[in-house]
């Protein structure tokens, strides 16, 4: 079997045997089985319990005693106690079962206090590679794939929308959070496949790295480890991508690295936090430093265009907002530079004599400027010289908070009303510039027409340069790789 079909063979299994099905509610085994049947998987599912009856049945379907006793299996999840998981991998071994994933913790994640877990770790992969079973986990949280309605993982069940965003973790409530972030909504994301590593015995990020760049629903990734397994090895994977990687590395302070070894046994280090520093340089991975920020990259890449110069023109109508859009992007090593003269002649014949006569562009109360074609005009003048526009003229969602009278006019209900106008124009702005638009704004109705027009909507100054800097960072990284071929 090829990598990519060893791969996808967890991700789409025609047959699953969950061992340790338990009769429990809550727990591992109750809330991956749970998520499964109610994600409706559309493969063939066998329950495994030692202490089954003859005939007994748990959630409509039999409960089997052994594995042996089951028809064919393409995957294994093994929810049993650590002193059990050796005799279930003999199991498998005697099927031929060629996936596993083990949920059971109790393992490598020990070695501050049980050395014995650890090598009981090795014990259990050396026998499993030897016999062709390959393994996720131990102490892992499961596997995703939205499209599939495939959902088999121990946290939150969630209503993930079909994104292009696929993620391999080794932090199993660090996949939970990726999962809930992406699913948020107005954010525009949503996942396509996840798996969490957990302590990562047999099978690797660069192996999931590897099917992810091969896989055509996958077009951009993100990774979250607390250390570095076989640093030249990732390098090397992660220099072959030829999609955007998205790498957030935590444990990076002495106290993180502390944690890291006690949760999955992973060997954070000021090491591999060089070793790290040197990814980024060599490999073109984008940093990110929370998962916040991994999903809003991960977004940018998924609603934009990629910009090609740091450059950027703001326009507002707020002179503050454009100040703390200012310094965001500064902070970021994104150049706020200042307008050509050309372009403040152009502007002086379209907006009030009051106007910034810089960049930001600040219009104050903008009411001269709302006429499409006047405003579209504006930002083609920007847009002349320079990478990128950032409209700082927030969308505000949340109703509840504004005092007026139905009868009123207000320029919330304005400000989306034009919105809604006019969204194909922004979208054709960005086509016919070939450049970003980026809007400020909160995740709702108007963000979702802005995503389907090509412009990402980001809900402040920092998260919004953040993302900009990070598609920048990769526009770089292909420049680069362009200029080597040459």
């Amino acid at each position: 079997m090829g990598h990519y079909d060893l791969i996808d063979k967890f991700f789409n299994p025609k047959s699953i045997a969950l061992i340790g099905a338990s009769r429990k509610p809550f727990g591992a085994a109750h809330t991956i089985m749970t998520a499964i049947l109610h994600k409706r998987y559309p493969g063939e599912i066998y329950l495994v319990n030692a202490s089954a009856q003859e005939g007994e049945k748990l959630f409509d379907l039999p409960l089997y005693k052994r594995l042996q006793d089951c028809p064919k299996v393409d995957l294994v999840f093994i929810i049993v106690p650590s002193r059990y998981v050796k005799s279930v991998i003999e199991d498998c071994i005697e099927c031929k079962v060629a996936n596993g994933i083990i949920i059971s913790s109790g393992f490598k994640e020990s070695i501050l206090y049980d050395q014995k877990k650890v090598e009981l770790e090795k014990e259990i992969v050396e026998l499993a590679r030897t016999n062709g079973l390959r393994l996720i986990g131990p102490n892992c949280n499961g596997i995703v794939n939205i499209p599939a309605s495939f959902y088999a993982f121990f946290g939150p069940r969630l209503k993930v929308p079909i994104g292009p965003l696929s993620v391999v973790s080794r932090g199993g409530t660090a996949s939970g959070f990726i999962l809930m972030g992406s699913s948020i909504f107005g954010r525009g994301l949503g996942i396509n496949k996840l798996v969490n590593l957990g302590d990562a015995c047999d099978l690797t990020i660069g192996d999931f790295l590897t099917y992810y760049g091969e896989d055509e629903q996958t077009k951009v990734i993100g990774v979250y480890s607390e250390g570095i397994q076989d640093g030249p090895e990732f390098l090397k994977v992660i220099k072959k991508m030829k999609k955007p990687v998205i790498l957030y590395k935590s444990g990076q302070s002495e106290a993180g690295q502390r944690a890291a070894l006690s949760h999955v046994g992973a060997l954070a280090s000021s090491s591999t936090n060089a070793i790290y520093q040197g990814f980024l340089a060599q490999s073109g991975a984008i940093p990110a430093n929370s998962v916040e920020e991994m999903l809003d990259i991960a977004a940018g890449f998924s609603h934009s265009i990629l910009p090609y110069g740091n450059k950027i023109g703001i326009f507002t109508f707020g002179g503050s907002l454009g100040v703390m859009m200012t310094d965001a992007a500064e902070k970021q090593g994104l150049s706020v530079a200042p307008l050509k003269q050309s372009q403040v002649d152009a502007l002086n014949q379209m907006l009030p004599e009051y106007w910034s006569h810089s960049n930001p562009v600040d219009v104050t109360d903008g009411s001269s400027v709302y006429e499409a074609q006047n405003l579209m005009k504006i930002f083609q003048i920007i847009l002349q010289e320079f990478d990128a526009l950032f409209i700082i003229a927030p969308v505000f969602e949340n109703v509840s908070i504004f005092d007026y009278t139905e009868k009123e006019i207000n320029f919330q209900s304005m400000y989306k009303t034009f919105i809604r106008q006019n969204i194909k124009r922004f979208g054709a702005l960005v086509q016919n510039s070939g450049k970003p638009i980026f809007v400020l704004g909160e995740f709702g109705e108007l963000s979702n027409l802005f995503y389907q027009n090509g412009i990402p909507v980001y809900d402040n100054f920092d998260r919004m340069a953040k993302a900009y800097a990070g598609l920048y960072r990769y526009a770089l990284h292909l420049k680069r790789n362009e200029t080597r071929k040459k």
